[in-house]
């Protein structure tokens, strides 16, 4: 992002839609998995409780892209 001199407040679900660049953008994206990672994290920490659907399920399906992957070999 061009830094124009003055302070600009933007959140990451803007800048990983409205990014400048493609680099802004998957710059953005990964913070913002960086974010949700730690907050679950926190949560795990706090609570006890190890299970996030929406966690899961990306798991699962970096698990099958990754078994596919392997199969294809």
């Amino acid at each position: 992002m061009t830094n124009s001199g003055s302070r600009k407040n933007t959140t990451l679900s803007w800048v990983r839609k409205n990014g400048e660049t493609a680099e802004d953008r998957e710059f953005a994206e990964q913070k913002y998995y960086d974010a949700i990672l730690n907050l679950w994290f926190s949560y795990v920490n706090y609570s006890g409780d190890t299970y996030y659907p929406a966690l899961q399920e990306e798991l699962y399906f970096e698990f099958e892209k990754y078994e596919a992957e392997e199969s294809n070999r």
